[in-house]
């Protein structure tokens, strides 16, 4: 039974993760390398920390490393993975000064950078060397890349959470397990809790789910989250030019602001380093899009073929989205706010597409994919069992 606090603690509770789950708030943080030229203390750890599990592969943090390692065994879905990341992450900090010029009041959501792979030849001795630094039940010899590693959430958005949304009885033990330090919380803007995740509330900080009737109860910006959601979704769709199957969205934090700083006009005329930049001990809160494993490049000239992959993909992954077809009022100014956005992130987008046609870059192909959206998500609604899902090949 997840623990009722007191009105007093209960909104100490509620203040604190809408203070630090708020995109664009900078918050407090005792990461180690949160000044990118402060001289990193060595670790007594030595063992690579599992910090994620999918269905590609497993996480893993580097001790003092803005680097994480992601393992798995599908050669060829981590091959994918480590490309597709790469290509998306580039899109989006080419899209992200001109994107965040026309919505100046959200952030773009940001991509980890693929850092490179273990090359076939030397895979060998690469685990030869660090096999022993990985947990035991964790070691098998597997194909791995490097991937810039998401900061977790601060300490006081993770006890908090524990605090609120844990059973009481696994709220003591939580706060002192390891593992839930590594705090991704996952927005499902699409689904409110129902009788079973009552019953089950999450027991790990790990990939967090946060539903639509909880940030609604701690008091968060809900249009906000549905407005860079859409940004995220258009770029992937539009300039990156993926499907998004069974991509991901996770909140949380950057390591070392990696926003742009702002143009400074007339710069030559101004007393050099005069002008104060954000603390970079503080931390902002950040959307983050994730696992590209599943995902397909689209061929837009077959665009009957191209839209009904990026209507499966949307419908068939975790609720992250507004759901289009859900009737309460509220969740219609949801999915209404979603739907505006994606629209006008996704023309501009398509305006600056350096190599897609005249014909594809026109509002036209972002609105037959909206509508065709909304007609699955009501077929769905009408078969809510929800044991069947239309995959498009």
């Amino acid at each position: 039974m997840v623990i009722h606090e007191s009105n007093s603690s209960e909104e100490i509770i509620y203040e604190t993760l809408r203070r630090t789950l708020s995109p664009q708030i900078a918050v407090s943080s005792s990461c180690g390398f949160a000044n990118p030229i402060e001289k990193l203390e060595p670790s007594n750890q030595s063992v690579f920390a599992v910090i994620g599990r999918g269905t590609c592969g497993t996480v893993f943090e580097v001790a003092g490393s803005k680097i994480a390692i992601k393992k798995g065994s599908d050669k060829y879905g981590l091959w994918v993975d480590a490309n597709l990341t790469h290509e998306a992450s580039r899109a989006v900090m080419e899209m992200k000064v001109y994107l965040e010029s026309i919505f100046p009041d959200s952030s773009i959501p940001l991509v980890p950078q693929a850092h490179g792979w273990v090359h076939d030849e030397e895979l060998e001795k690469w685990w030869y060397i660090n096999r022993s630094q990985f947990p035991d039940d964790d070691n098998e010899i597997g194909f791995l890349f490097y991937v810039e590693r998401i900061s977790p959430l601060p300490e006081a958005t993770r006890t908090a959470l524990i605090r609120k949304y844990f059973p009481r009885e696994f709220q003591d033990i939580s706060l002192r397990d390891p593992s839930n330090r590594t705090c991704l919380i996952r927005p499902y803007l699409g689904m409110r809790r129902t009788d079973h995740e009552l019953k089950h509330p999450a027991e790990t900080l790990q990939n967090f789910p946060l539903h639509l009737d909880q940030m609604e109860e701690i008091g968060l910006d809900i249009a906000q989250f549905s407005r860079e959601m859409a940004i995220g979704l258009a770029i992937i769709h539009w300039r990156v030019g993926l499907d998004g199957m069974d991509m991901e969205f996770g909140l949380g934090s950057v390591a070392n602001d990696l926003e742009v700083f702002p143009l400074i006009e007339n710069f030559e005329k101004i007393n050099p380093f005069s002008v104060p930049v954000r603390n970079m001990a503080r931390r902002p809160t950040h959307l983050w899009m994730l696992d590209f494993d599943k995902t397909s490049k689209l061929d837009f000239n077959d665009w009957k073929k191209a839209r009904g992959r990026m209507v499966t993909a949307v419908t068939g992954n975790d609720p992250y989205f507004p759901n289009p077809a859900t009737s309460g009022e509220k969740e219609k100014l949801v999915w209404s706010n979603f739907e505006e956005v994606y629209l006008q992130a996704a023309c501009a987008v398509l305006k600056m597409h350096p190599t897609l046609s005249e014909k594809v870059r026109t509002r036209k192909y972002p609105e037959a994919f909206l509508i065709d959206w909304k007609k699955r998500a009501q077929s769905l609604e009408e078969t809510k069992d929800g044991s069947f899902i239309k995959f498009v090949g």
